[in-house]
């Protein structure tokens, strides 16, 4: 959990002892591989911090899964909507690989909110991040080629590539998967990576 620990004092640039405090409501949960982590058509009262492992969250339509976002090392994990405005989950949290990760429910989060101030920085910083975030998605389907979509992913992590399936990735950036084979050709050709 050190690792965890020194993520959450980096990103919300908290002590140690915060940190402790924060963490010490989080239970470690072990999911293997294609597990549900938030389940569709639920109220999400979980959050998640992954310690290892890989996670996508997907909205289905027309029986086809579209990724929304791909979760993983150091990332927090939850339908946030749902979450925040306690509605049932129009999308679904899945693992792509076994996945360790430590997870407070929200009673815990709101006991610790209550007891500590600066847990209210620390979600005031995570409302950010996820705006951010989500700006970002919003901003790249507006403006970015799917090859830059595509730059802009493997960027943010390189490994990333190798650990989801193409189909996945492709869904990511809202193409066909013969398109992600090209970019990956065209990337290879030209020795970006």
């Amino acid at each position: 959990m050190n690792e965890i620990k020194e993520h959450i004092r980096s990103t919300f640039k908290i002590s140690e002892e915060e940190a402790n405090i924060f963490l010490s409501e989080f239970s470690k949960v072990e999911l293997n591989k294609n597990d549900v982590f938030a389940e569709k058509g639920k109220i999400c009262h979980e959050i998640g911090l992954i310690k290892k492992g890989l996670m996508k969250c997907v909205y289905h339509k027309n029986g086809n899964e579209v990724v929304f976002e791909f979760a993983y090392e150091n990332s927090f994990i939850a339908d946030y909507f749902s979450f925040v405005t306690k509605i049932s989950s129009a999308k679904e949290i899945r693992c792509l690989e076994d996945t360790t990760l430590y997870v407070i429910n929200r009673q815990r989060l709101e006991k610790l909110a209550g007891a500590y101030p600066f847990i209210q920085g620390i979600s005031r910083k995570m409302n950010e991040n996820l705006f951010l975030r989500t700006h970002n998605r919003l901003t790249s389907f507006l403006l970015q080629t799917p090859l830059e979509r595509y730059q802009s992913l493997i960027i943010e992590r390189q490994d990333l590539a190798q650990r989801i399936p193409q189909y996945l990735i492709a869904s990511y950036l809202n193409v066909k998967p013969e398109t992600v084979s090209r970019i990956r050709k065209r990337i290879a050709s030209q020795g970006i990576y």
